[in-house]
């Protein structure tokens, strides 16, 4: 059983905060947001056990250890198996990993605890950014109950999730979604889960499931119609998808309209 901390989305009001303390990672993208959220999201305490999922070469968990001497694992396959070269940016996984002593990198994927070779009940926190939106819906649920199981009673979860926005593909699949999450009970599971991303309510509630944990209190703030008209509401910028394009040659790349569903839990 979890009890909530926060559910929200990133707002401008953050940002700008994050951005005028200088803190670690502050810029005008969704990791810009993500970053500085989860440092100041909970006390870091020396010597606890933490568990960054889907790091890949993020700089998140090295200043983590460095800066809070916590005990940083770092749990990612870097796309193995994916056929696809963005996941591994040029870089040699191993060499990271041997670069960066501070930080255990695990070199496999959540989701399958028979296969896995991260103890059980052992972490203080776990911890993402920009990572859980890659799983895919049927396997979603594994890699949250993974994770649970790898929590220690009273540690948390602290994860910033990336959500598309309907606007993205016109006004009448904002429309579309805002049905979606106000007769939620009445579609069927397959198709519950089928559109997993659609809205940031849709994913909260199998969060709620998969954990056991009481998220009614909190969809309000999640609303679609809300979302798409509040100008505070924190959007990737253009740049991150023009980077895309030039960086990662992403030719024709559309720039979709994507927020961060912020998610903080602890287990009781």
């Amino acid at each position: 059983m979890y009890e909530v901390i926060e559910i929200s989305m990133a707002d401008t009001a953050r940002l700008f905060e994050f951005l005028q303390g200088g803190l670690f990672g502050s810029s005008f993208d969704l990791k810009g947001v993500d970053y500085p959220w989860i440092l100041k999201a909970r006390e870091w305490r020396k010597g606890e056990r933490v568990l960054d999922v889907g790091a890949g070469f993020s700089p998140l968990p090295i200043e983590i250890a460095r800066r809070y001497g916590c005990e940083v694992w770092a749990v990612d396959d870097f796309g193995a198996g994916a056929a696809d070269e963005f996941w591994e940016r040029g870089k040699d996984p191993v060499a990271y990993a041997e670069a960066h002593p501070e930080v255990h990198y695990v070199l496999e994927r959540l989701g399958d605890e028979r296969a896995s070779s991260l103890p059980a009940e052992s972490f203080d926190c776990i911890y993402s950014a920009s990572t859980l939106e890659h799983v895919p819906p049927e396997d979603s649920g594994a890699v949250w109950r993974h994770m649970d199981r790898l929590l220690k009673p009273g540690g948390e979860m602290v994860h910033a999730i990336d959500i598309a926005f309907p606007t993205s593909r016109g006004l009448p699949h904002v429309l579309l979604a805002a049905l979606f999450d106000r007769f939620f009970f009445l579609a069927p599971k397959r198709l519950r889960r089928r559109f997993l991303f659609e809205t940031p309510q849709n994913y909260v509630r199998f969060v709620a499931h998969w954990l056991n944990a009481s998220t009614r209190a909190h969809l309000k703030r999640l609303n679609i119609l809300n979302m798409v008209i509040n100008p505070e509401i924190v959007l990737e910028s253009p740049q991150h998808t023009y980077n895309r394009i030039i960086k990662d040659g992403k030719a024709g790349m559309r720039h979709f309209r994507v927020g961060t569903l912020l998610i903080h839990l602890r287990k009781v």
